[in-house]
């Protein structure tokens, strides 16, 4: 199945429930989610059991003190009742029992914890079912199913929310390149989102441990072409830990976790623990005490908490430095991050950006500060963004190279197009990278007593290292003039309202009469 089928298929998906009013993007997707993972389970069931290694997950089970049967929720069971309002009432009862499953792995625990179906009526279920009819998505490789979650994922985009989680693929790449996870290290996203940043490390990971006949370059469902491994060079103890112990993910929303879990199940990392949790506030819980090899996150760009946990060493303040202090506190010694930011981490000058900041200088490598072009989170939002990589090294840091992306091989639009014909810096980025290479204009070297010495901001400008960006402001009498021609538009409206109603009033007075 290539993309276009795999557009073609969830294209019809999203109609079948937009034509029933299901019209939320996070909702219809963790409907289409809870559908495409139920057929799969059949399959993975199916293929096991016939390899004799377990019994089937679709038998009774005992959760707490009630047998539970399983057995009914079978996909072809399930979708042979010719009663499609039993059918429904089937799933509906059953399909949130699955987060008890004894038998189900992690991720599939988490994507149907507290879960509901909410397909209004019998009929819309017969068409979804009937829509994944002879679709056999185990026999898909982990690259086509990945990239059918992923393309069904994007449609969150829709919805201011995403900018909390929705980071592009291919910048995400590149933090995950130049941080470099290594077989046999932890790794922790703790705003986890859909799960970005942990399938680029997985899929990094099996990158760097496969033999070059097994490694191909395919065709990402958004943005550039990239490079995919299997693996074959790993031992049977590694795969184990990569498929359960490497992969971390936090993430504090429940629905937005669901889709965490099952890009976990689709790419094969699945009994790594997904946990829902706030990773900055309120009480603390066991995860706080664990330290990681390394952090790549995206934590959200807006929003202050005034309940940061006491671990944090900081009361107060913008959520984005709030989980700056919690990487600092949980990354192991030795360990490495990478997260992007919004500017304000560059140039805020609060008590806690400050106290953080200084934190980081003194007990961290800051090795590299690298600005993103204007548009890169288009259209979630216009906030001029950043990355930082850092070493928790327990000494402080001594130089700090900066690097200013100006195009990222993208249009930097809304409607994000991709090709030759625009600039690309990142392929520069991680040329340069390595030996921390400068250019005029493009990449530098800053001593930490520089950064230290200006406040601990450490935008370009206010370095010095390239002129403030001018902006053109209209004159008075302009500004003024335009408000007035404001005022006026506005005046004829009310004046406008005003007499539609008074027109409405006396046509209710004659009717009255």
């Amino acid at each position: 199945m290539d993309n276009a089928s795999l557009q073609n298929l969830l294209k019809r998906l999203c109609k079948v429930m937009w034509e029933a009013n299901v019209t939320n993007p996070i909702t219809y997707v963790t409907q289409i989610s809870y559908l495409l993972f139920l057929k799969m389970l059949e399959e993975m069931d199916t293929e096991q059991t016939d390899n004799a290694r377990r019994q089937s997950y679709f038998t009774e089970v005992k959760i707490g003190d009630t047998k539970v049967d399983f057995g009914k929720l079978r996909w072809s069971v399930l979708t042979s009742d010719p009663d499609n309002g039993r059918m429904l009432e089937t799933l509906r009862t059953l399909l949130p029992k699955l987060a008890l499953h004894p038998a189900l792995s992690p991720a599939a625990r988490a994507l149907f914890e507290d879960s509901a179906v909410v397909i209004p009526d019998g009929a819309t279920l017969r068409k979804a079912v009937d829509t994944l009819k002879g679709q056999n998505l185990l026999g898909e490789d982990a690259d086509v199913k990945g990239d059918l979650f992923e393309i069904l994922v994007n449609d969150l985009g829709s919805q201011k929310k995403a900018a909390q989680f929705r980071t592009p693929r291919h910048l995400i790449r590149v933090i995950v390149e130049m941080v470099n996870p290594q077989i046999g290290q932890t790794v922790c996203d703790s705003a986890g989102g859909t799960g970005g940043f942990a399938i680029a490390a997985y899929e990094h990971i099996l990158l760097a441990n496969s033999s070059p006949e097994f490694i191909r370059e395919v065709p990402a469902p958004y943005g550039l072409p990239v490079k995919r491994g299997m693996g074959d060079r790993l031992k049977p103890s590694q795969w184990k830990f990569l498929q359960s112990g490497t992969i971390h993910i936090f993430e504090g929303d429940k629905d937005i976790i669901r889709m965490a879990a099952m890009n976990a199940v689709l790419h094969g990392f699945d009994q790594s623990p997904i946990v829902r949790r706030d990773s900055i506030c309120g009480g603390e819980d066991k995860w706080d005490e664990v330290q990681f090899d390394v952090i790549l996150e995206n934590p959200p760009f807006s929003g202050q908490r005034g309940d940061a946990k006491r671990s944090l060493r900081v009361e107060k303040g913008d959520k984005y430095v709030l989980f700056l202090a919690a990487a600092l506190r949980s990354l192991r010694p030795g360990g490495r991050a990478g997260i992007v930011f919004p500017n304000g981490i560059l140039f805020g000058d609060s008590n806690s950006h400050i106290e953080v900041k200084k934190r980081l200088l003194a007990e961290c490598d800051l090795q590299a500060v690298v600005t993103l072009p204007n548009g890169m989170f288009a259209p979630y939002t216009t906030n001029p963004t950043c990355f930082l990589v850092f070493q928790k090294t327990g000494k402080p840091t001594k130089e700090t190279w900066f690097y200013r992306v100006q195009g990222d091989g993208s249009s930097l639009k809304s409607a994000r197009k991709f090709g030759p014909q625009f600039p690309n810096d990142f392929p520069d980025l991680l040329k340069k990278w390595p030996k921390r290479q400068t250019a005029d204009g493009v990449a530098w070297r800053v001593p930490a007593e520089k950064i230290i010495a200006n406040g601990y901001k450490m935008t370009l400008a206010d370095l010095g290292l390239v002129e403030p960006e001018k902006t053109d402001h209209a004159e008075p009498e302009e500004i003024l003039s335009s408000v007035a021609e404001q005022e006026q538009k506005i005046l004829n409206i009310i004046e406008e309202m005003q007499e539609l109603v008074t027109a409405e009033n006396n046509n209710g007075s004659l009717h009255a009469t």
